[in-house]
Parts: structure tokens; sequence; C-alpha cells
């Protein structure tokens, strides 16, 4: 009964499918054609005519429409689908009713002799039982049973389905799934016409990763071939691993476009490289195998490369890759980058225009650009989260190590990056200039390790560096510019016409300019720009670097080192008209400022005047309770104010404070000209909107600053903190 009662239940899952089908088709219309991976492997074709074969297993191939979509599942996850839905209305709406018995049992696919079961478990660990079922009286009748049954399956094999039907619940797959879910069917897809090929992946998991070895290539999870574009939808939980010298999913082809997308909003994969693979992309010998042409627009995508591989891009060189949505997180591996190029090979022509992306490289790969000894070129952010780390000696969006960055460009979005040990935050790897950096939207933070936050890695330089917008925070660490060059290295040609800028050196390091022993030149700020430059402070060797100019400088004369600061260079501010360049040099504790100045210079307070309170105060008198700033713990900080035009900037020389006030103070200021609050803190810098303040309507505003992070507070919570005032 229990094979009777399977079987009618997979006629009627067979004969509603085909009803829904005819009744929602018009003739001669394309369709979707179904094929389960636990059935073998499935090798899909089209020819430059456009017509489409699909081979499984050993099989003859199927002609299929031109048109058709082709759907590839799990055989148990789509059952168990088909089943839920014919339970529910549509079984009522094709006139056939649910066909269940109070004890039915899917019975389990007939293993292979060789299978691999769970030690102990006669059943998929995830078969699920009702708590009445009949079960055998003792083992002897279990194993009649199932010889009965085995005995039924060979005298009916001629009546198997063909793949893209529902099949029996009984009926064995040619490879059956392990207990983890994953087959080891592959999948093959060639398309060399004009028209895109469309696949659709719903919940696949192929895990061939233990294929090939060091002299022998593997078998790739899934492999797209040929000239044509292919597309493929991601429904429910994918998962590819593939063997040695293979791409997780697999793209050698320099031809064709492969699209990842999730039009339908629930889809996932990750992908995951064998040795010399890439995540998506290249695989093969190493350096050899380039990942070209690949385009991701939705989805949760995670890309893991294996050994000198790339996340997403190749073995090889990594190139014309665009990121327009989704969440993308990439890791490259052993020198890869996380988007880009292999161990000793390039990423160009990378663009992200939305989604979020997390970029990580890994030994002297860079998080977007090259891999190890690698450059990074030709890249492109317009918008989306973009957060990239460079491995040890790689920049952050660049070059790998010994690799150049350049051509970047940042015109929108929130990106923030860090280099590696030695390398820029955007620019080059250790050992490599960064050249040709233009931002001109979008809030950008950048830091560097030895290297430049923008600009060149340790020993290289930086040129070429044009801000015409957007926020944009860069601080050196060990040695390197904020702007410029790395430690060892020059900053020159150096442009900022409009936005606001705050860069910060490195140990020694110039804000602007040079790193340690390096030179500045060649700085223009002009227009609108709003420039906070902070020389990097001494380590009690090395002297301080300069705010614009050059970094801490080292001699040796007569067999004696003689250390000196960081010389200033004159910036060119002939086209200033309402911005500013703020100098900071701290004394050795970080905290203390030893000198500041403005360009150009600002007007001396006025003791008469309403806003002008004394060098350091801790209120500015507005002839109201008035505006303060205040740690986050609510004691009161010294701060400067200074009305510049319509901005008042209020700068506090700490990293963490809070901008506190009443409504009083904010319509104070508005009678005076002011429109807009500047909150200036060691490494951050906010601007509020004096009219937006008001139209919330609360007695109180607040905006705090810890680091480079920022949190304005809403009416209510800023009321909340006034009793913290004092």
């Amino acid at each position: 009964m229990k094979k009777n009662s399977a079987f009618r239940r997979a006629a009627a899952l067979m004969a509603a499918l085909s009803i829904t089908v005819s009744l929602a088709a018009p003739a001669f219309a394309a369709t979707s054609r179904t094929y389960y991976i636990d059935y073998g492997d499935i090798t899909i074709t089209k020819d430059e005519h456009g017509k489409q074969t699909v081979q499984q297993g050993d099989s003859e191939a199927e002609k299929i429409g031109d048109d058709d979509e082709i759907i590839i599942t799990t055989y148990k996850k789509a059952a168990t689908t088909l089943e839920s839905d014919l339970e529910g209305p549509a079984a009522e709406d094709s006139g056939f009713g649910p066909v269940v018995e109070d004890n039915y049992q899917p019975a389990p696919p007939a293993q292979p002799e060789d299978a691999e079961q769970p030690e102990g478990a006669d059943q998929p660990e995830d078969a699920e039982e009702p708590e009445d079922a009949d079960q055998p009286e003792n083992a002897e009748e279990s194993e009649n049973t199932e010889e009965s049954e085995n005995t039924d399956r060979q005298e009916s094999a001629g009546q198997q389905p063909q793949p893209q039907q529902a099949a029996p619940a009984d009926a064995a797959p040619a490879a059956p799934a392990p207990a983890n879910g994953f087959c080891k069917n592959i999948i093959t897809v060639i398309n060399n016409a004009a028209t895109a090929l469309k696949l659709t992946l719903k919940d696949v998991k192929i895990d061939v990763s233990d294929t090939g070895d060091f002299a022998t290539s593997g078998k790739a999870a899934l492999s797209v071939q040929g000239k044509g574009n292919v597309e493929i939808e991601l429904d429910g939980k994918n998962e590819l691993k593939s063997g040695y010298d293979r791409a997780g999913l697999e793209k050698n082809t320099s031809e064709g476009t492969l699209t990842l997308k999730d039009d339908n909003k629930d889809g996932s994969l990750k992908a995951t490289g064998g040795d010399s693979g890439a995540g998506i992309g290249g695989g093969g010998q190493w350096g050899d195998a380039s990942g070209e042409n690949i385009t991701i627009t939705g989805g949760s995508v995670t890309a893991t490369g294996g050994k000198w591989a790339a996340g997403i891009g190749g073995v090889g060189n990594g190139k014309n890759i665009t990121i327009t949505g989704g969440t993308v997180n990439a890791t490259g591996t052993d020198g890869g980058a996380g988007i880009g190029g292999g161990s000793r090979s390039s990423g160009e022509a990378i663009t992200i225009t939305g989604g979020t992306v997390n970029a990580t490289g890994t030994d002297g790969g860079a998080g977007i650009g090259g891999g190890d000894e690698g450059s990074g070129e030709d890249i492109t952010i317009t918008g989306g989260t973009v957060n990239a780390a460079g491995g040890d000696y790689g920049a952050g969006i660049g070059g790998g190590i010994s690799g150049v960055g350049k051509n970047i460009t940042i015109a929108g979005g929130r990106v923030t990056v860090a280099g590696g040990d030695y390398g820029a935050g955007i620019g080059g790897g250790f050992r490599g200039n960064g050249e040709n950096i233009t931002i001109t939207g979008g809030t950008v933070t950048a830091a560097g390790g030895n290297g430049a936050g923008i600009g060149g890695g340790e020993e290289g330089d930086g040129k070429n560096i044009t801000i015409t917008g957007g926020t944009v925070t860069a601080k050196g660490r060990l040695g390197g510019a904020g702007i410029g060059g790395g430690e060892q290295g020059n900053g020159e040609d150096i442009t900022i016409t409009d936005g606001t800028v705050n860069a910060a050196g490195g140990v020694s390091g110039a804000g602007i300019g040079g790193g340690v022993n390096g030179i500045g030149s060649k700085v223009t700020v002009s227009g609108a720009a709003q420039v906070t430059a902070t020389a990097g402070k001494s380590d009690g060797s090395y002297g301080a670097g300069a705010t614009i100019g050059d970094g801490s400088k080292r001699t040796y004369e007569n067999g004696v080192y003689t250390y000196s600061d960081g010389k200033e260079i004159q910036a060119d501010i002939k086209g200033l008209t309402t911005g500013y360049i703020h100098h900071i040099i701290y004394e050795q504790d970080g905290t203390t400022i030893k000198k500041e100045w403005w360009e150009p210079e600002r007007p001396k307070p006025t003791p008469d005047a309403p806003n002008a309170p004394a060098e350091e105060s801790n209120e500015v008198d507005l002839g109201t309770p008035g505006l303060h700033v205040e740690t986050l713990e609510g004691v009161l900080l010294p701060f400067n104010a200074q009305q510049q035009g319509s901005t008042l900037r209020v700068t506090s020389n700490t990293l963490a404070a809070r901008l506190h006030g009443t409504r009083q103070a904010l319509e104070a200021l508005q009678e005076q000209g002011v429109e807009q609050i500047q909150f200036v803190t060691t490494l951050k810098t906010t601007t509020l909107s004096v009219a937006e303040l008001l139209a919330e309507g609360g007695s109180w505003f607040a905006l705090e600053h810890d680091g480079l992070g920022s949190r304005q507070l809403n009416a209510a919570q800023a009321e909340s903190l006034k009793c913290q005032r004092r």
C-alpha cells in the first residue's frame, strides 16, 4: 500500500503541474523546464543558432524551446514544495484533491551498495515520520519489505519520467545526496548564441571539493562556457564547492557575461573555489586563469577563493566585474584579492554602483584590485556601501604588494577602506604608487598601514590625487601621509576644490604631502573646500610631519643620525572662495595642540562680539543657555568657535565629544546669519543645517562624535541629556 500511495501521490502532482502549465501558458510560449541535480550531471547547451538542449547523466540530449528557462533544483526540496502546494488552494483549482493517507510516509530513494550513510542511520537525518506510522515488527520483516519494493522498482524502471518532470517519491536518483545535503553531480552551461541562456538555481548544493590534486584538475560544481551571456537567477539557498584548479562558480572565458540576479528577492549563493580556483570566476593553473565579465545585480552572494585566488575574479587577472545590488561578501586566499586578481595578477575595470560589498584580500592581496604583486586599475564606485580591507602589504582598494593602484574613482556611496600593513587605504600596495585617484562625492574613510590613507603604500608615491566633493577622512598610520606618499614616499599634484576633507598623517608623516623622509609638493586648495590637515606626531626619535608638506626627515652625517620635523610648504590657495585650510600640529601626546593656524587667516575675536569667545572656552555665549561641547559622559570640554560667513565652526581637540545646545541658541545663531554648524573633532567633521535642526521642533539638540563615527540624537534624547550638563 505504501508504494501505491507514493505513485498515486506523484501522479497527482504531475497531473496538477501539467494542467497548471497548460492553463497559464499560451501555445508556443517560452516555458520553464525543471531538472533535478540528484539525477546526474547536467549539461545545458545553446548553439550559435539559439537552439537549446539539455543532457542529464548518460541519457541523450533533449531538445527544448529556444527561449525556455531552465530550473535546476534538488528533488527532495522540489517534492516537498509541490506536495505543500497541492494540499492548498492549487489542489482545488486543478480538480485533484490531496492524495494523503493517514499513515502515509514517503519512501526514501534507494541507495547504491556503495553509497555512504551516516553511522548507525537507516534513514536520512531529516526524515520525518508521523508518530503513529506503522513500523515493521522485526528486522526480518523490514528486509523482506525492502526486497519486495526493490523488485517492483526494477520491473517498472522503463516507466521512469524524463528529468524535467516530477519523479515519484521512491524513484532512485543516479547519485543520491549524502546526508549533509550536498550531491556530487555537476552542472555545465555552454552558450554560443547571441541571446542569453537563462538558468535558475533553486536550493542546489554541490560539493566536489575532494576532486583533483596538484597534478590533476578536479571538477567545477558549475562551469559557464561559450561566447554568449548566461543569466542565473538565485532562488533559495545554493552552495557550490569545487575541486582543485576550479572555481566554485567557474567562468574562464573572456567572452560573454555571467550575471547573477535575484528577481524573486529570496536567493543566496555560497561559492568556494578549490586550490587555484576563485570563488566566482577563473580556475586553473596558478596565474593563468582569468575571471572576466561577471555581473551581480542582487541576492546574497558569498565567494571565497581557494589558494592563490580571488573571491570574485581570477587565479589570473580579474576584470570587467560589476556589482549593482545585493549583498556581496568576497574573500581572497593566499595572495588573492577579495575582488579582482589572484596572486601575481591584476584587478581591472571593477565597478560598484549599489548594494553592500565587503571585500577582503589576504597575504599581499588588495580588498578590491590586485592580488599579490598585481595592480588595481580602473576601479569605480558610484553608490552602495563598500567595505574593503587589504591583506598584509596590500591596499584596501588598489594594488597588492608591489602593485600600483591607479585610475580609481569614487563618486558616491559610503566607502570604508583599510590597507594592510604597509599598504595604502586607497592606492598602492607596499612599494606601489597610488596614481590618478579622484573623489567627487560620497563619504570616504580611508586608513593606511605604513602607507598613506590615500596615495602610495610604504615606499610608494601618491600623485595626481583630486577631490572635488564629498566627505573624505584619510589617515596614515606608521609613517604614511594622510593624503600623499607612504613611508619613504612623496606626495605631489594633490588638488582639493570642494568637499570636506580631514587628512591626518601617521607617525611623523605629513597630513597632506610626503610620508617619513618623503617630500610634499604641488598642493592646491580652492573653491569651497574645507580642509583640516593634521601633522603626524613625533614618535620620540623622528620629528613631526608637516601639516602640508614633507614628512619628518632623518639625515646621516659624520656617523650621527639627525632627525627634524617635516618642512611646511605653501599650498596654492589663490582660488579659495568660502573654503579654508585648518592646520594642526599636536604635541607628542597626540591630544595637546602645539600649534594651529588657518588659511586664509581668520580675524582675531572681538571681545564685544556676541559670538566671539575666548581662544578656548566651554560655552558659546549667545545671550541664551548657549551651545557647549562635552564628553560623552556629560563633562564640559574646552572648544573653539569661529563664524566664517554663514558657517559656525566648532572645534574640540579630542577623539570623542558631544555638541549640545538649545533651541534658543539655534534661533540666536540664525539671527546672526549662521545657516550651518560644523562640528570638528580630531578624526571627524560633521555639518548640521540650523534650519533643519529647528524644524525638528525639540528644545535641545545633540551631535556625538566617537573617533571616525558620528551620531545625531533625536530631540527627546538630547532633552534627556540636559541634566548631565554640569
